[in-house]
Formats: structure tokens, sequence, C-alpha cells
């Protein structure tokens, strides 16, 4: 019968048999293919991770006009025009917790709202930042479009972020609270929004995997004394 030593081939053993050395061989053989699969896009190396957030907040607008101490808002321009055309005035709203205005200011809503309607008094154009200044997000912000309408309810655009938002999409949905006064007109806001965390850059695979193939020649190296 024919043996299965028949088919053995010393060439290929060599390295096999050669202990240490013959490993650092292979090593030397296969570094071409290792540093070709570490250059190839994976979506866990070359693609950010991103996150959603939801976050359930209070908007508090005190109303500017004469005899209103505390507003958080001033008229900028009113240029007379029917059914206040063009007036626009800027804004510095808080943003707590609670309906209460006195709790922990967790951001401010700065901007500006315009009326931008011609067929409609309260058809007001909004661009603003929400500027966070406590808790973990405070120095971050969140970049916001949007209208102001007569309906109690509505929707504002996420258009971009800084800080942890960086690269920051998505929607707030506002609707009045019935704890709304006449100084005081609050808004309950869910904020849902997705954005790329602002991490250091992680090092490339093809780099790690060459530091990692770099010490193993150094080992066996060593254990050959070469």
């Amino acid at each position: 019968s024919t043996s299965s030593s028949a088919f053995f081939s010393p060439s290929l053993a060599l390295p096999a048999m050669a202990g240490p050395s013959g490993i650092l061989f292979l090593l030397v053989i296969a570094m071409p293919a290792f540093l070709a699969l570490a250059d190839t896009p994976h979506p866990y190396c070359d693609r950010p991770c991103q996150n959603e957030l939801s976050l359930h907040l209070y908007l508090h607008q005190f109303v500017a006009g004469p005899n209103r101490p505390n507003r958080n808002e001033e008229f900028v321009l009113t240029p007379g025009y029917p059914l206040g055309f063009g007036t626009t005035l800027i804004h510095d709203w808080t943003l707590t917790n609670t309906v209460n205005p006195s709790d922990t200011i967790i951001a401010r809503a700065q901007g500006t709202h315009i009326q931008a309607s011609r067929t409609n008094a309260n058809g007001w154009y909004i661009s603003q930042n929400i500027v966070f200044q406590s808790g973990r997000f405070a120095g971050s912000t969140l970049q916001v479009m949007g209208t102001l309408t007569e309906q109690s309810e509505g929707q504002w655009s996420i258009i971009g972020g800084t800080g942890e938002f960086t690269k920051a999409h998505g929607t707030i949905k506002y609707k009045m609270d019935p704890a709304s006064n006449i100084e005081d007109g609050i808004r309950e806001l869910d904020i849902h929004l997705i954005y790329t965390p602002n991490y250091p850059q992680a090092v490339s695979t093809s780099e790690a995997l060459c530091v990692n193939i770099s010490l193993i020649f150094n080992y066996y190296a060593s254990l050959n004394k070469i």
C-alpha cells in the first residue's frame, strides 16, 4: 500500500520543523496579506459611531414689551408693515427640567425670531442656538431652525451641533404647556437627535497591525539571537 509519507514534501515542512525561525519565516511570507486586510474598509474602524439621544425640557419665553422686567427677548426692528411683517426680536430664552422658571437652567435658546409672513400675523421664522450650560452636555450646542405660529404645537429642525453634538441632526417637537401665563410662555420640548461624539481619533487598523507584527519579529529574533 502507498504510505501517506509518499506525499510528504520536505521543502513545505521546513518552516514548521525549524521552530521559532520557521514561524518568523511564515510571518514574513504572510505579511502582505495581513496588510491588505488591514487596509480594507471596516465599519468599526473607518466610520465613526453615532449616538441617538432624547431630551425632555421646558422653554420659558418671557415676552418683550413695556413693564415686563423679566423679559428675555427684545425688539430689534419694527418697520411698521401690515401684520408686523419684518418685525425682528432677539431672544435668550431659558430651558429647564420643569415648568418652574426658577429651576436650574439647563440650556439657553439664543437667536432671533422674525415675523416673516405677509398673510399671517403669527408667522415667525426662528434661527437659534441651544447652548447647554449645566449637566453632562455643558458647553455643547445645537443649531435649530423653524417657525412659530398661532398653533399650540409644532416642530423645529436640528441642523447641526458642536462639542458633544458634532454633526447633529434631528427634530424638536414643541407644544404650549397649560402652566403658561401672560408673562411666561412655556413650551414643552421633546428633543430627538442623532450625533457623532467628538472622541479622539483612534489608531488605524493597519498601524496597530504593523506594530503587533513588529513586536512578534523582535520576540522571535531574540529567541534565535538573530
